[in-house]
Order: C-alpha cells, then structure tokens, then sequence
C-alpha cells in the first residue's frame, strides 16, 4: 500500500516537482486512523504541509478508498528503524542517562542547528571543539549533551567520556583537594576523550574553580579532544567569569537552542508519553502544548501526572477531565471575556456574524453555530443555562432543549464532532486555568 500512496502522488504532480519537493519523503506508517509520512528537510515539510496537501490527500483516498487525516515529520533520512535503534548502556563512570538520545530528541525550528552541529561533532572527535551551546531553562539542553556522550559512546566503547554538571565538578574538586587527590582529580578529566559539562553559570564567581577548568580546557584542546558545555546564557553573558575562559568558549561552535515552537512542543508531548510508556488522548497532548504554562519540564509533569492518574483510576480521561486535573499548570491568558471569545470563534468556524448569531436567522450555518456554541458553553465551559441564555440572547428553556438535542446529534455524527474540535482549537488558548 505505502508504494501505491507515494505512485498516486507521484502521478498527480509534474515530474520535477516530484524531484524537488518529494526527493525525501517516504511513508513512515498507514493506520485505518492516519497516514504518518516522513520527510529530512523541515522547510520541505512545511512547503509540502501548505502547498501540496490537497494532493496528498487526494492520493491517500485513491489507495485507501476514503479520505483520512495524515501528518509530516521531520526526521533524517538516515535515521533507523525503531528495531535498528542501538541499546546503548555506557558504564556509570560517564554519568551519561542512556534514555537520552539523538533517536527520541525532537527537532524542531528552534533547535535544528545545534542538532546538527552535535550529530557533527560525534563523527569527528575533536575537530569542532568546543561546542558551546545555551538557551533558556527546559529547552533540551541537557538531552543534547547526553545524546551527544551515548552517540560517542556507541560509535567506540574505548572513549573516555564523562557528563558532569559545574557543581558537581565543583564539588570533586573541593573534596580532592581536602583528601589531597588533587592530581588523581586532574587526571580523570584531563585524560578524557569527550567532556560534557552542563550548567556552565553556576561557576560565575567562582575563580578557582575557573581557574582548574582553564587548565583542563587547555590540556584538552592541546591533545586535540572535544569539549561540549551548555548555559542558561552566552559566553558573553557569563557575568564575574575569567575573561581568558570565556575566550575560549567562543573559539569553537557557538550555538542557541531556543525555546520551541508550539508544533514542535506538540511532537515533544507525544514523545514524552511514548517515552513513559503511557497513552494520552492526542487532543489532550495538544491542548497541554499549547497551555502549559512554563519550560518543557513542566510539560513532562503535567503529561506524568495524567498518565499516573490514569494508571490508579483505570480509565482513559477526555479533555475537561485531563484539564481539571492539571489546571494549575495551565497559563494565564491576556483574553477577551469567554461570551466574546466563543461568538467570535463561532463567528470564525461557521461564516456567520455575531449579530447573525444572536438573531432569528434560520440559514443553516446560522442555526448550526448556535447548537454547537450552546453545546460547547455547556460541556466545555461549563457554564449556567442562564448564563448561555444571555449569551445566546434565548430563554433557558429553549437552551436547554437546543443543548439536549445537539447532544444527541453530536454522539451520532463525525462532522459534528468535528465542529466541536474545531471550536476547541480556537477556544483553547483562552479557556486557561478558567475552564
């Protein structure tokens, strides 16, 4: 079936678009829920997503014989399979977490460089040294140092590799200085092959400390080893920091990881969960990304949580339940009044005014917005029949009986159910710790 896919988009495009834009793409997996393509080049994945989905749409219902969802990944194309995938289990002395690595690390717009330049730096040792990277808190910083060590690790299990965060090389320093082991200090990282060390700021201040990584840099750059450190912020912006380290860790690779973006954070969440080993609704994944407020730590809790809460409960959660359950962790939004919000959405979903919304008229999108819209007020807001009432501008009787009918309706038909997630959508930005 997937080669029959890929034919009938090949047949409906000319033959140097399909060279072009297609080169990359293949199928990654076809349900009878969804068909998940792969592509190597986020800007080919977005110009595909805007200007060829018709067509791939049209050639997945050719195949398949109706029309279902489909959704393009980013990912290289060498990558392997998940049964190709290595188990790598480096010994304790790296101190590296072999969970983290380059296989479940997501790429997205805001860290697709500093992916590259670590996936780089594993195939040649030392060239490239030192790869500095910062970025805000939650970013995946310390992932790409772990990916980069068990990457390193797997390609030669004779490297001498150590991940170790500033602190913790604080502390050993301290202790073999008052145990007198200063030189057996020295020597395990000075005789390393690949250093990571995270959170770099926490040594601003800290002269001595400078003082013994600057001989280590040193020693290391003379033997030709790769270093990797990361920071909350640039080199320029490590405050009370020698100035002669700091040259240093700008005289390789310099890089930015930045916070991602929301159909980046989407993928994360789906990752996380496939990670722990749990299942979530892919709505509730989608909402969480959108409304966590907070790093990508945080997004990990609030997905934990549920899964956990699912677990002792013995059940699967919709939506409202899953939001009632992590609404503290929810932003706050700057956002109009929800009566305003919800007419205005519907207004959007259904090509209908406000004012043609709250009216008598009996034109069918007009009538449609107003069940949904009653429907919705109801279940997801969790607003008042009175309330709804004012909104609507009808007597609660007939909300009421437009909501019991519209529920009924809604169970029954996809389409429905599909206004009803469309409404959502645009709605879940501003629902916040409210809903």
């Amino acid at each position: 079936m997937n080669n029959q896919i890929l034919e009938a988009i090949k047949s409906r495009v000319d033959q140097r678009v399909w060279k072009k834009w297609f080169s990359s793409f293949y199928i990654k997996s076809v349900s009878d829920s969804e068909a998940v393509f792969i592509v190597s080049n986020l800007f080919i994945k977005d110009w595909l997503e805007k200007k060829y989905r018709r067509v791939i749409e049209h050639a997945i219902k050719d195949v398949v014989g109706r029309k279902i969802p489909f959704r393009i990944e980013y990912s290289e194309v060498d990558q392997p399979t998940k049964e190709e995938i290595p188990k790598i289990s480096p010994p304790e002395s790296t101190n590296l977490n072999p969970s983290m690595t380059f296989w479940n690390f997501v790429v997205g717009n805001g860290n697709e460089q500093v992916y590259k330049f670590a996936k780089k730096i594993t195939k040649e040792l030392g060239r490239f040294s030192p790869l500095f990277i910062h970025g805000g808190v939650g970013v995946g910083k310390t992932h790409i140092l772990h990916a980069i060590g068990n990457e390193a690790y797997s390609k030669n299990p004779n490297l001498k590799i150590v991940y170790v965060t500033s602190e913790r090389f604080m502390n050993e320093m301290i202790n073999a200085l008052r145990e007198n082991r200063i030189q057996e200090f020295k020597n395990k990282y000075r005789g390393v092959d690949l250093l990571l060390m995270d959170d770099v700021q926490f040594l601003m201040g800290k002269n001595g400390v400078q003082f013994e990584l600057f001989n280590t840099f040193n020693e290391l750059m003379d033997k030709k080893k790769q270093m990797v450190f990361c920071s909350d912020r640039s080199p320029d912006k490590l405050q009370d920091f020698q100035d002669r380290l700091v040259s240093r860790f700008k005289m390789g690779i310099v890089a930015e990881m930045e916070v991602p973006d929301i159909e980046t954070r989407k993928k994360i969440a789906r990752e996380i969960v496939k990670t722990e080993g749990g299942k979530l609704k892919d709505e509730i994944l989608d909402f969480l990304a959108e409304n966590v407020d907070g790093s990508l730590r945080e997004l990990r809790g609030a997905i934990i949580k549920l899964i956990a809460y699912q677990e002792i409960e013995n059940k699967e959660l919709d939506l409202y339940e899953a939001i009632g359950i992590v609404g503290n962790l929810l932003r706050d939004s700057n956002r109009m009044d929800l009566s305003e919000k919800l007419l205005a959405t519907l207004s959007l979903v259904f090509d209908v005014s406000p004012s043609e919304i709250k009216g008598r008229s009996k034109r069918i999108s007009a009538v449609l917005s107003r069940q949904i819209g009653m429907y919705f007020a109801k279940n997801y807001l969790k607003l008042s029949t009175t309330a709804i009432a004012e909104i609507f501008n009808r007597s609660p009787s007939v909300v009421s009986s437009t909501i019991k009918k519209a529920t009924e309706k809604i169970g029954k038909n996809p389409l429905l159910e599909g206004y009803v997630r469309k409404v959502l959508s645009h709605m879940s930005p501003a629902i916040g710790k409210d809903f």
